[in-house]
């Protein structure tokens, strides 16, 4: 159960710990608004916390009912004398239509005869027949307050955050014990804005991104002008950087779309982030430039950026070939190992069906991708929560800001080469794992879902898979963290004889998918034993 009072404690949370750690970096009119908020009643602090949180910025004082603040209008008046606030009644009917029900607007403005009108359509009426007299009507309809310094708020969340948009649901989670967070190191030496340009430039990026969702997505001159708004990356802000990215990869999108391919070419050309290169491609082809769009297939090949970019040169590149009329490589067709099972149906899900099935030949757990990814997350968690400045932002993260970047693996190499040569020593990886799992049993890291990794499977695990098998699935993983923490098997079986089998389980009607795939043939290519078992129910007559 929360205090009445639990989101003014974690506003006050947040807007200290910005105070704090970006010291020096806040500019006059940010560290005076959280100044003026603390300097005040907590009656007009809460209003102020309850209001900056809701959409609007406009307020009727009789519309606000909140038990814990003693007197709003008291409130309000204080947030108006501190400049948190203005109780003047706004000007225009744009921001007072909105604060009135239809029924109030119709009793107000005498609109009877158009009570049957939509409310979009009783608005529109009310702007065209009654603008000037509406807005002195509803001006005087009640007492009001419209809250100020939104953009100093912006600057809080962002330093916060790490972005403009997140909330403070965060903290209700963490306050009714949903989530518990791992500690780790946040100051001025360790933030991650380290200038104020460096901070101007995320707003900035936002402000792009925020206008990219007003404007009219058909108008190629307003998408231009979103792209040359985009910030220049001066600090080499990598985070900021894959944000830049991302929107022009939209912005391009949107271009292809509007069928301006070669205006689309030149903006995926600016982007590093997949899957600008892909689109590249696509983009080529269609304009018939096959060479360049062959040479990109091969730089792609040569350096892959994720693991999707390989399954896309795979798929189009027969049709690439063709077009060069070029012969294709040989390629022997990997097939996976594969069992054909005839099972009961149940209301339970195919896995689960396979599991029981399987479970009379030893001990078998749905796992998916929760054992692999959870053991590595056990394995390496220190190192996950290492601190390298510029990836925490706040004491709220399952991972580090960098964790899905090559970077993740660039600035820990050292840590996880050592970490790596435990793995020569079977107790030592064991006893590793095993610290971890109990020192740090419910705390959030996005590798390791507790639900699934019991005590049970994590001994059998580690007793069953050798050590040479760990090491060459967390290879893997670490190559693409993004990618590669997905596609792993449905079921891990350990038979009553010994060792260990990966049993990726497939219904009526399911393939496999690339990514699986792709771990197939890993596995196979490591002797890592695990099969496909293709399920069908026993009351169907047609072939698997």
């Amino acid at each position: 159960m929360l205090d009445n009072d639990y989101y003014l404690a974690n506003f006050r949370f947040l807007i200290d710990f910005v105070g704090e750690t970006y010291q020096g970096l806040l500019i006059d009119t940010e560290v005076q608004w959280r100044d003026s908020i603390v300097c005040m009643s907590e009656s007009a602090q809460r209003l102020y916390v309850r209001l900056i949180g809701r959409r609007s910025t406009v307020f009727r004082q009789s519309k606000l009912k909140y038990p814990e603040i003693d007197s709003i209008p008291v409130a309000a008046q204080t947030l108006c004398t501190n400049g948190l606030g203005s109780n003047e009644a706004p000007s225009e009917l744009v921001e007072l239509l909105p604060a009135f029900t239809k029924p109030e607007l119709i009793k107000l403005l005498g609109l009877h005869e158009q009570r049957k009108l939509a409310r979009a359509e009783l608005e529109q009426h009310i702007v065209d027949s009654h603008s000037a007299s509406a807005v002195n009507v509803l001006q005087q309809a009640d007492r009001w307050i419209t809250i100020h310094g939104l953009d100093e708020y912006k600057v809080y969340k962002l330093c916060f955050f790490g972005n403009c948009y997140q909330d403070m649901s965060e903290f209700v989670l963490r306050d009714l014990g949903v989530f518990t967070y791992e500690q780790y190191r946040i100051d001025k030496h360790s933030r991650v804005f380290q200038s104020r340009e460096q901070l101007e430039s995320h707003l900035q990026y936002f402000a792009c991104a925020s206008e990219l969702d007003d404007i009219d997505q058909t108008d190629v001159d307003a998408l231009h002008r979103v792209n040359d708004a985009l910030p220049g990356n001066h600090n080499n802000d990598p985070h900021l950087l894959r944000r830049i990215c991302r929107l022009r990869n939209s912005i391009a999108r949107q271009l292809e779309r509007l069928d301006e391919p070669v205006q689309a070419l030149s903006l995926y050309q600016c982007s590093s982030r997949p899957p600008s290169r892909e689109r590249q491609v696509r983009l080529l082809m269609k304009l018939s430039r096959f060479d360049e769009a062959q040479q990109l297939c091969e730089q792609i090949t040569a350096e892959p950026f994720a693991d999707e970019e390989l399954q896309f040169v795979d798929t189009i590149q027969p049709k690439l070939y063709k077009k060069l009329s070029l012969s294709p490589p040989k390629r022997k067709k990997f097939r996976p190992p594969t069992t054909k099972l005839n099972l009961t149906a149940t209301e339970d899900r195919v896995e689960i069906v396979a599991r029981e099935f399987y479970g009379q030949f030893g001990e078998c757990f749905y796992v998916e991708n929760a054992l692999v990814n959870g053991v590595m997350g056990l394995f390496i968690w220190d190192i996950i929560f290492a601190p390298v400045n510029g990836v925490f932002y706040n004491p709220f993260q399952s991972i580090p800001a960098d964790f899905y970047q090559k970077e993740f693996l660039d600035k820990r190499a050292k840590l996880i080469a050592e970490r790596f040569a435990e793995l020569n020593d079977p107790l030592r990886f064991s006893a590793r794992v095993w610290e971890f799992y109990e020192s740090r049993n419910g705390i959030m890291n996005r590798l390791v879902n507790w639900q699934y990794l019991s005590e049970e499977l994590l001994s059998l695990a580690l007793i069953r898979i050798p050590v040479s098998h760990w090491q060459v699935l967390f290879t893997r993983i670490l190559k693409d963290l993004r990618n590669h923490t997905s596609g792993l098997p449905d079921l891990i079986l350990f038979p009553k004889t010994g060792s260990y089998e990966m049993l990726e389980i497939k219904g009526p009607g399911d393939a496999v998918q690339k990514n699986q795939r792709r771990w197939m043939q890993y596995f196979s290519e490591h002797s890592i034993p695990y099969r496909v078992v293709h399920i069908r129910w026993a009351s169907q007559s047609t072939p698997v």
